[in-house]
């Protein structure tokens, strides 16, 4: 599947897009596309350039930063084996990976943090990201409606405890306090990958690419990425945000993230501004 725009994000069901694990050399388009809008978001809400750069190295090796990835496992079940979006709508993804280990629930994951398990939903258990993107009315690989369903994770955190508090480098993390922590990017790949995806594979690289997705937004001097020819067009029915963001100063809603953070540091910047 060629991968498509769909509400800002490109995404395919396949792991083509982007698949790498330790950075050696510049990432996809796709997924400098992908990045570059999860880092404005999360500017936005007051998160530090450090710490979400910590969430990209961890989803890079998640989901190749893909909000349509879908874990390998068992994947031949699914209707074509998910070779395209129209085979995985919400109703087919809602509860076709449960598989029942006595009273134990378990769910394959699915989007760019790769959630899994399960949530109450109309009176029936059901994977919980799906079961988030069907009460907002959302598709479940809409980009813009995971970084919602993250950013209402950190805002409930002390009631649901999605971040597990973690200690690195001698710091104690709690999902607040990460947010807005100025540590380095591999200390806080680290701790992201210890408190919230909770998996102890894979540390090493994950730092690096924090580290080196820092490195990209902080230089002002990022390169551009290169686009897919002739991508499909946006969905025209896309759905409207339930909780949409304050509207950014005028003039400001079209700067790419390294803008937007060069200029939020007041620092001089090399480039002129591109469409996001």
């Amino acid at each position: 599947m060629t991968p498509i725009l769909f509400n800002d994000f490109y995404l395919a069901t396949d792991s083509r897009i982007g698949a790498w694990s330790v950075q050696t050399e510049l990432p996809t388009g796709e997924q400098i596309n992908n990045a570059n809008v999860i880092v404005t978001f999360f500017l936005n809400e007051g998160w530090t350039l450090n710490a979400i750069c910590g969430i990209l190295g961890n989803m890079q090796a998640e989901s190749t930063i893909n909000p349509a990835f879908i874990q390998e496992t068992n994947r031949y079940r699914l209707p074509n084996s998910a070779a395209d979006l129209t085979d995985v709508p919400n109703d087919v993804m809602k509860n076709f990976y449960k598989e029942y280990y006595g009273v134990t629930r378990k769910a394959f994951a699915i989007g760019l943090v790769q959630w899994d398990g399960y949530s109450p939903s109309n009176g029936e258990n059901q994977q919980k990201l799906v079961a988030y993107a069907i009460r907002n009315n959302y598709n479940w690989y809409d980009g813009v409606c995971q970084l919602y369903r993250l950013r209402g994770e950190w805002q409930q955190d002390s009631v649901y405890h999605f971040f597990n508090p973690v200690t690195i480098g001698g710091v104690r993390y709690t999902f607040d306090n990460y947010v807005t922590s100025r540590a380095s990017p591999v200390d806080l790949a680290h701790a992201w990958q210890a408190g919230y995806e909770r998996n102890a594979g894979g540390l090493g690289f994950r730092g690096t690419n924090a580290q080196w997705w820092y490195d990209y937004f902080d230089s002002g001097d990022a390169p551009e990425p290169e686009y897919p020819e002739d991508p499909e067009p946006e969905d025209p029915e896309k759905p409207i945000p339930v909780d949409p963001l304050p509207p950014l100063p005028p003039g400001m809603e079209y700067l790419p993230a390294w803008l937007f953070y060069a200029i939020t540091k007041k620092r001089k910047v090399k480039r002129p501004c591109r469409k996001i």
